[in-house]
């Protein structure tokens, strides 16, 4: 490929990108990690505080993210998708931000509703509960937080997939514009 055809993402952009990506690994293995501790244990609130402070990184990361990308035009990809490739893509990419936008505030929400706050791992500072005990609405928030959590696997699977498909079967510079 030419140089044209290797424009990229301005670093800024790259780097919100992978920023954005550890933060949501780091949320879903600590979620995941909290099962290998008994229910109660410090070791386990531990994991379980990190991952509100991850996520709430993730919404602190992604806003200021979002307002760049909407400033800032997409290098091109070469060769030009099809229409339908291009909708789709942007589609995806929807599904992208407004995961990363409303997964935190679920799971921030659900938290404060219980009427607890959010504890400052290694600390004994938290971020209080402004909301009262709403023992409902914290179940039902959470439920979706829990739901929204596990169907977003099948749209990050969905983005990886294409991003092999772009390296592997059309061999455009897609991929290329994010590293």
């Amino acid at each position: 490929m030419t140089q044209v055809e290797t424009a990229r993402y301005s670093r800024r952009a790259r780097i919100f990108h992978w920023t954005t990506f550890a933060l949501v690994v780091a949320a879903y293995v600590t979620i995941n990690l909290r099962k290998a501790f008994e229910r109660g244990s410090d070791a386990r609130m531990l994991v379980v505080e990190s991952h509100f402070l991850i996520g709430i990184a993730v919404l602190l990361v992604v806003l200021p993210r979002l307002a760049a990308r909407l400033g800032e035009r997409a290098p091109p990809i070469v060769p030009p998708l099809p229409r339908w490739m291009q909708r789709a893509g942007d589609a995806t990419h929807v599904l992208l931000y407004a995961f990363l936008i409303v997964q935190p505030l679920l799971g921030i929400v659900a938290r404060l509703a219980t009427g607890r706050g959010i504890g400052l791992p290694f600390t004994d500072w938290a971020i209080p509960s402004f909301f009262g005990t709403h023992e409902h609405l914290a179940h039902t928030l959470e439920s979706a937080h829990v739901w929204l959590g596990e169907a977003f696997y099948w749209v990050i699977g969905l983005h990886i997939l294409a991003a092999l498909f772009h390296l592997l079967v059309r061999r455009d510079n897609a991929l290329q514009r994010m590293t």
